[in-house]
């Protein structure tokens, strides 16, 4: 696991966006992962594919990556990498062979349009279908350098809805709504990272 802290520092010295968005995945994740009761083993599974979703961002340059404005197709394409750089790093630590294969799938949709290899559907690992929606999530509701005003939580809510069954599982859609519901009547989404 000492790999995994270094590959996260890296990233984090070269964009403490990513960071940030990757620990506050994780505890998306993590939450997620209990509130529809998956087993313990599960939850810490999910938690750690949160924290290294991101990890082929090392590939990325920096110019790229931070951004202000529109990437052109060009560069978007380089983006669209970061999913199988990050699979094939995590590939290289024994024990992380399923983590490399959800993250390699975070990019798909479930109408299969996505990027990675065109998966759709119940073809898309579990892991990654939910990963898509935490991803997904934190990235609408936090600052970005193209984007300067979040979403709201129920905005970034209806933004899922509507993409359910195209972008998103649309079962799990409905779970994850009524998880970040939870979270927000708890006041647990601003204190907890989730």
């Amino acid at each position: 696991m000492h790999e995994i802290q270094t590959f996260c520092q890296a990233i984090g010295e070269r964009d403490s966006y990513t960071m940030k968005h990757s620990m506050k995945v994780a505890g998306l994740m993590a939450g997620f992962a209990e509130y529809v009761e998956l087993p313990g083993d599960d939850v810490t599974l999910a938690y750690l594919i949160g924290i290294v979703h991101d990890i082929g961002k090392v590939g990325v340059p920096s110019h790229i990556l931070n951004k202000a404005g529109r990437l052109t197709a060009e560069e978007f394409s380089v983006i669209k990498q970061h999913p199988d750089i990050g699979a094939r790093l995590l590939a290289k630590m024994d024990g992380l062979e399923k983590v490399a294969e959800v993250v390699r799938h975070h990019h798909e949709r479930y109408d299969g349009t996505g990027y990675g290899q065109g998966l759709a559907g119940e073809e898309i690992p579990f892991f990654s279908r939910m990963l898509s929606l935490c991803d997904a999530f934190d990235a609408m509701t936090s600052s970005r350098c193209y984007r300067w005003k979040p979403l709201s939580t129920n905005s970034a809510l209806e933004e899922i809805a509507s993409c359910a069954g195209t972008q998103f599982d649309p079962e799990l859609s409905r779970d994850f709504a009524d998880f970040i519901k939870a979270q927000s009547a708890l006041g647990k989404l601003a204190s907890s990272g989730v």
